[in-house]
């Protein structure tokens, strides 16, 4: 396709593979059909949501019908949630033997390290662990708590059976009204306690877990509020960092993304195709699903097509990486209807 170098036009350019197949398929019958479509994610796999109170089976399966009738036009393909509510485990084991949409991670505090816990959280179909730094930041705790041996036993563990951390490292100090965020989240209760330590110490501490359990893989969320640059240098040397699109990863409903801001993205995402997870943060519960957690979530997908990936970059962004690092099985493609926006 265009008159120019055609691997030049595919790179600023990219269409769908079924374009190209159409030259030749059938003889070339269909050559030239829907010419203009643009690769497509197959389905998103969000990896990262919070979840309401529920103490049923049905709450859940209600919740995930409502979120669906909303996202399932959007190609949502399945929703992976956070819960603290360790007397739940069984109810949430139930609900992912019966929909398939539904997926969830365990949250520990960062002061109830127990590995009873977290066996009981696996033996229930927990795909994952929620680890969450703000207590911290707002001066509840010690930020060296990662180092006390029962999270050591939390972490071998993770370690050999190959489940992974979401882990809420850092905050940004700053007002972000972009996306939503307040000024100085956490660290303003904080800093009112005394805290004197900085988003330096804890990213360093988060560090020094990634070398000391290496195949232990941990998804730094919200990019671990860190540039592209330096997230750059840190993915190159810690194999088993992974990172999340949530909060930073976004695009408002009437923005297009600048032309340089978008060459410079792409080069990030196609050189660490392997490392990104689509996540949105996203809070949800039943009865309490409504337009603004919709676009929330559609803030996250229109920024990651507006890079326009190519065909296969973008499959692993919006659903294989997930699949992979969470050991998810793939989507049924047997979805409904065909049309979709």
């Amino acid at each position: 396709m265009g008159s120019v170098n055609n691997y030049v036009y595919d790179q600023l350019y990219p269409h769908s593979p079924f374009v190209k197949e159409r030259e030749t398929v059938d003889n070339g019958f269909s050559r030239g059909w829907g010419f203009h479509f643009q690769p497509s994610e197959e389905y998103w796999v969000d990896c990262h949501n919070h979840m309401g109170s529920v103490k049923t089976v049905n709450e859940v399966l209600r919740m995930i019908d409502q979120w669906f009738s909303r996202l399932d036009a959007f190609r949502l393909g399945k929703s992976l949630f956070i819960s603290d509510d360790f007397s739940s485990f069984e109810v949430l084991k139930s609900a992912a033997e019966v929909d398939d949409r539904f997926a969830w991670l365990v949250h520990i505090p960062f002061d109830k390290p127990d590995i009873e816990v977290f066996k009981k959280a696996l033996d229930n179909r927990a795909v994952g662990l929620k680890l969450h730094n703000a207590p911290i930041m707002k001066g509840e705790g010690d930020p060296e708590c990662w180092f006390k041996d029962e999270w050591a036993e939390i972490f071998r563990l993770a370690e050999s059976s190959g489940v992974p951390v979401l882990w809420h490292v850092t905050q940004r100090v700053s007002y972000s009204p972009y996306h939503g965020g307040g000024e100085n989240a956490y660290w303003s209760e904080g800093h009112k306690k005394g805290v004197t330590f900085t988003n330096e110490d804890l990213l360093a501490i988060f560090l020094k877990i990634l070398e000391m359990y290496p195949k232990l893989k941990v998804i730094g969320a919200h990019q671990l509020h860190i540039g592209l640059e330096r997230l750059s240098t840190l993915l190159d040397r810690y194999q088993n960092l992974y990172i999340d699109t949530s909060c930073g990863f976004y695009l408002r409903w009437a923005d297009t993304l600048y032309e340089e801001d978008r060459r410079i993205l792409w080069e990030f995402f196609m050189k660490y195709r392997d490392r990104i997870l689509f996540g949105t943060d996203s809070g949800v519960a039943p009865d309490k699903i409504d337009e603004y957690l919709v676009q929330g979530f559609l803030c996250h997908a229109r920024f990651i097509n507006q890079l326009r990936l190519p065909y296969d970059v973008l499959q692993l962004v919006s659903h294989k990486n997930a699949e992979t690092v969470f050991g998810l099985s793939p989507v049924s493609s047997a979805r409904r209807g065909n049309v979709r926006p």
